[in-house]
């Protein structure tokens, strides 16, 4: 139902190109949309992705982009994303993407490294 929001529904060609863009595997981009390997499958067969999907991927979309810059490349970026954080205590930051405050936070790190605070 769509109460008048202007919702733009995205390709699931668009998740493929990101997912093999940023390094991400197909089970790894299943997590930060948080569905199974199983659902991702199905949804790369359908011409869209449903609202609550194509909401999420413009987020992760989002990060990824933001990353990117702060890092000043897909391959620098993609590195730090897999790569276990200390100021993450720890965690790696693409495994935190599979929950909406996971990726809240690892947005905010990038901000910070953005914008040359101590991240």
């Amino acid at each position: 139902m769509n109460k008048g929001y202007n919702i733009e529904n995205h390709s699931p060609s668009l998740v493929q190109e990101a997912a093999s863009a940023y390094g991400m595997t197909k089970d790894e981009m299943a997590g930060i949309l948080g569905v199974s390997e199983k659902t991702y499958y199905n949804m790369m067969k359908k011409p869209l992705l449903d609202q609550e999907r194509s909401d999420r991927f413009s987020f992760i979309h989002q990060i990824l982009k933001s990353g990117e810059e702060a890092f000043g490349s897909k391959g620098n970026f993609t590195q730090w994303l897999k790569t276990p954080q200390g100021v993450l205590d720890g965690y790696i930051p693409l495994d935190m993407m599979s929950t909406i405050t996971g990726a809240n936070r690892v947005l905010q790190i990038i901000g910070r490294i953005k914008f040359g605070l101590t991240a």
